[in-house]
């Protein structure tokens, strides 16, 4: 894998060891809660170690799909036979989204930049390049960090992408986040989040929010803030992103939620069936829908 040189970046102060990325102050960083949390998730993340696994063993190179399925949601919109001078990517973890936009929508990028604060995510993203070789020929830079803070020159990245990361983050690190983004996106620049705000209208967030309150000891840092819709139009212009894109949307997910599936890790009867039969019209789309995404047109 190619990796930019101490000269045409900003990772001055990340050294580099088997393909990755870190900061030097790595071990302060293993010592925080987000890394800690992150670290136990990416072990096992939707079983892609035991998958992977399977891969290499196997005689033949199995289906991209097997690692990818079938990402959906705005995904489903993302254009084909695309190609970027340089990509950055939020939260990258094993490399699923990349995958799918490579093989699926045949997007093409000179240079990629990963960041996740998982190690053995960012590990599992190799291994997986190594198989499926995508982005073909692409600068691939991988980067083991907290993703608010991004060692990318200014004006310099043409499409930024996420999928399901801002959800999972503290409101004060989103801030951080967008602003960065905004740094970094070059004018005329795009972005694609994929459900990346829950909604603060949906029932399943609230009466989760209401069980997490009666129980002050419940610290879940995996299920935080919601957004409304006027919300997520004001960060994406506080940040700067919206000056750079001015042609964008924020649209609620088709993902519907009226109970959750799980509360304190007790599983809810029937939960899964009774969200997958709601069908909103109108206006309570933004009522009933799981979450946001916001994307370039």
């Amino acid at each position: 894998m190619n990796n930019l040189t101490s000269s045409e970046s900003s990772l001055n102060n990340f050294f580099i060891k088997d393909g990755i990325y870190f900061p030097h102050n790595y071990e302060q960083l293993k010592k925080t809660k987000d890394k800690q949390v992150w670290d136990k998730i990416g072990e096992t993340y939707y079983s892609s170690n035991q998958i992977l696994d399977t891969i290499v063993e196997s005689s033949s190179k199995q289906d991209y799909k097997l690692l990818t399925g079938t990402p959906g949601g705005s995904w489903n919109k993302f254009p084909i036979d695309q190609s970027v001078n340089s990509i950055l990517e939020i939260g990258c973890g094993y490399g699923r989204i990349p995958l799918y936009l490579s093989k699926a929508k045949n997007l093409k990028c000179k240079k990629y930049y990963g960041i996740d604060i998982s190690e053995s995510l960012l590990k599992r993203l190799i291994k997986i390049k190594e198989i499926y070789d995508f982005f073909p020929n692409s600068e691939f830079n991988l980067i083991c960090n907290s993703a608010e803070m991004l060692p990318i020159e200014e004006n310099s990245i043409d499409l930024v992408i996420s999928n399901c990361v801002f959800m999972h983050m503290p409101y004060e690190k989103v801030i951080t986040l967008l602003h960065q983004i905004g740094r970094v996106l070059k004018p005329g620049g795009l972005f694609f989040f994929n459900h990346s705000f829950h909604n603060s209208y949906c029932p399943s967030h609230i009466i989760h929010n209401w069980v997490r309150k009666l129980n002050i000891s419940d610290k879940n840092q995996t299920y935080l803030k919601q957004y409304t819709a006027t919300e997520i139009q004001e960060l994406l212009i506080t940040s700067g992103i919206a000056a750079k894109c001015q042609q964008y949307t924020v649209e609620p997910t088709t993902e519907y939620a009226i109970l959750p599936g799980m509360i304190k890790g007790v599983q809810i009867p029937f939960t899964r069936i009774i969200n997958r039969s709601i069908k909103p019209r109108g206006w309570m789309k933004q009522i009933l829908a799981y979450g946001y995404s916001a994307y370039t047109t």
